[in-house]
């Protein structure tokens, strides 16, 4: 499969860092190539209108431009943004499930979303649970009426290029940010949209770690980027305490943890995350226009 990283020209540690993953884990058939991402600096020189940000401007035309450089085919891509990760197994259990769902109707799978809400979490890690009882590695979910956001990884459906092409080239202003009119596409049925769950890639640790003290880390965000690293396929749950822990520490210290008498080390993980998420001071809410 071809995969396309998409990748600003400064943000050379992003570069190195896909670029050194997919070494790692790609099969043999499957090619990386980067695609030069639009910065906002070009956004404001092209004076682009609409009430979306300039990165998240950026961030659109980043999309749409891809796409419109692979219209020559019929095949199918995935495409990822720098921050994506894939493992030992995404390869695999992509082709997997592309092998054996021919027939579906679909112009977009996500191998992973961000999912901004506590409730569906919690949901989601009883269908993972679940599955994991049943032996199932990974199944199909409609992202039709699901609040979801996040562009990382996906993978267009080489029947649905031109349809897609359409769509994002039909307006001249840019109003919502790239994964929320991919969202709002989904909603309405305009765009038949999957993600494979549990997800088969994640999110990077580059916002992790000594970066969780920055003042422009915001909490929530970081909250559901960590719920992404924790419910992936191929996740480490011990990998993933040190960053619970600091962020607990820096965010929600003073409030009490709450704890499952008799549970795995799972539910602990999760408890811990859930927690400190409650525990966290209320804020507006973020990209759920």
């Amino acid at each position: 499969m071809d995969c396309i990283y998409i990748n600003l020209d400064k943000a050379e540690e992003r570069r190195l860092h896909v670029e050194k993953n997919f070494a790692a884990h790609k099969k043999p058939d499957w090619t990386l190539t980067r695609f030069p991402a639009v910065d906002k600096i070009l956004v404001e020189r092209n004076n682009i209108g609409g009430a979306a940000k300039p990165g998240e401007k950026g961030c659109f035309l980043s999309h749409r431009n891809l796409l419109e450089q692979r219209l020559g085919d019929d095949k199918s891509y995935l495409v990822v943004e720098d921050d994506a990760m894939i493992g030992a197994r995404t390869c695999a259990l992509i082709e997997r499930v592309l092998e054996s769902n021919r027939d579906l109707d679909w112009d977009i799978l996500f191998t992973d979303v961000c999912i901004p809400s506590m409730p569906l979490m919690f949901e989601l890690l009883k269908v993972r649970r679940d599955l994991c009882k049943r032996n199932i590695d990974v199944e199909l979910m409609n992202l039709r009426g699901v609040e979801f956001a996040g562009s990382t990884a996906y993978i267009v459906n080489g029947k649905s290029k031109r349809k897609m092409h359409e769509i994002l080239s039909a307006h001249k202003d840019i109003d919502l940010p790239y994964d929320l009119y991919l969202r709002q596409l989904s909603h309405t049925g305009v765009l038949k949209i999957y993600t494979l769950f549990p997800f088969v890639t994640t999110v990077s640790d580059l916002s992790d770690g000594s970066q969780i003290k920055s003042e422009s880390i915001n909490p929530i965000e970081l909250a559901w980027n960590m719920f992404r690293k924790m419910i992936w396929t191929e996740r480490n749950l011990n990998h993933s305490r040190p960053a619970l822990e600091l962020f607990r520490n820096t965010w929600c210290r003073d409030e009490p943890l709450v704890k499952i008498p008799g549970a795995d080390d799972e539910l602990n993980a999760f408890t811990f995350l859930f927690s400190s998420m409650a525990a966290l001071p209320q804020a507006p809410g973020y990209r759920n226009q």
